[in-house]
């Protein structure tokens, strides 16, 4: 088997361990997930825009991940490891154009995939807007930190997502595409003597986390949906459930993140699980899912936090 092809394996059996009951909910998901796809790939041409989608996404993630140089240089065959990943990761979505008019889309994209990890560049997340700490308190660092790193894209896209508010779902994808961007806000643990400041117990820590952030993901997806809703007023249903699912998908992320605190530790292993989870927080009939996950992980987040906050 292909070394980091294993490697994500593991990672996400270590992940899925851990969700407890929870991974039933992330198999139905996925389940669900490989039926859409198959009902895509019955159509044209939305078979050959979720091609590309799966395409895009793979780019995307070459084009961030900090792994590429170690890669290249200490193992063997680096390009056909790359390959292997992306194709094992868009298998399970793309296999299904196989039975179906559209049987093309599958080695099309396996063609292309072939191409991505010949993108050997790496984004860099550089650090704007210093003086954001004079709007945002320093105790929410996680939003300080992130938007720093992300103002150079995150403020163009909400511009977008305010200027084609009157759209009908684009909006919606936007302010998706936001939430996912603020839940990798909580993949970097803080210190020690950060996390006891205010001598908070873990319920009221986590509260606290909570609340902040919900008033932070209301001031940014309310006027967009307010907008969206006057001139769709249709779809008032739609972005009315819109708020509570992308809320329950961060709050998930912020108890993820605290379920396997350690100190200074890069939580960034929790993307495999809270990747899966982000795209069910697109389709607001999915709200029980996110609300559940975050539910489920609440009770390990405060034990675990107990672990550091009783010393």
């Amino acid at each position: 088997m292909a070394i980091l092809l294993n490697i994500r394996l593991i990672q996400a059996k270590r992940e899925l361990n851990s969700t407890g009951l929870g991974v039933v909910i992330l198999l139905g998901l996925l389940a669900f997930l490989i039926y859409a796809s198959f009902t895509v790939f019955l159509k044209s041409p939305d078979a050959y825009y979720l091609t590309a989608f799966l395409f895009l996404v793979c780019v995307s993630v070459q084009s961030y991940r900090n792994d590429k140089q170690f890669v290249y240089i200490h193992i063997r065959n680096p390009h056909l490891e790359m390959y292997s990943e992306y194709l094992f990761i868009t298998f399970p979505f793309a296999v299904s154009s196989l039975f179906t008019d559209n049987w093309i889309c599958f080695p099309l994209l396996a063609a292309a995939l072939f191409l991505v990890p010949f993108l050997k560049f790496t984004l860099k997340q550089k650090t704007y807007f210093k003086t954001i700490s004079s709007f945002i308190p320093a105790t929410d660092f996680e939003w300080i930190s992130g938007f720093r790193k992300s103002f150079g894209f995150l403020i163009p896209l909400y511009l977008v997502a305010i200027g084609l508010s009157w759209f009908r779902i684009f909006p919606l994808i936007i302010l998706w595409f936001i939430s996912v961007t603020i839940a990798s806000f909580y993949t970097e643990c803080e210190p020690l003597h950060i996390l006891r400041e205010g001598n908070f117990s873990s319920a009221r820590l986590l509260k606290r986390k909570l609340i902040r952030m919900v008033k932070y993901i209301l001031i940014l997806q309310l006027p967009v949906l307010v907008i969206n809703t006057i001139f769709n007023p249709e779809f008032w249903i739609l972005n009315l459930l819109f708020i509570p699912l992308q809320i329950s998908f961060v709050s998930y992320a912020v108890f993820l993140k605290y379920s396997s605190y350690e100190p200074n530790k890069n939580a960034i292993g929790n993307n495999v699980i809270l990747s899966l989870v982000s795209l069910g927080s697109i389709i607001p009939y999915f709200l029980p899912i996110p609300l559940l996950m975050a539910i489920f992980t609440y009770g390990k987040a405060k034990t675990n936090l107990n672990n550091y906050l009783n010393d």
